[in-house]
């Protein structure tokens, strides 16, 4: 598999999880403070 076929993977991986995670209620300010919190891990 090529590098960018595998990163169009995982970003398609994170839309639905973004999206699960709208779903069963987590807001977007949630969403927005995991993605800020793990980046600055």
């Amino acid at each position: 598999m090529r590098y960018l076929e595998l990163m169009d993977e995982i970003y398609l991986e994170w839309v639905e999880l973004i999206k699960e995670a709208l779903q069963i209620g987590i807001t977007k300010e949630e969403i927005l403070n995991f993605f800020k919190t793990a980046n600055d891990a």
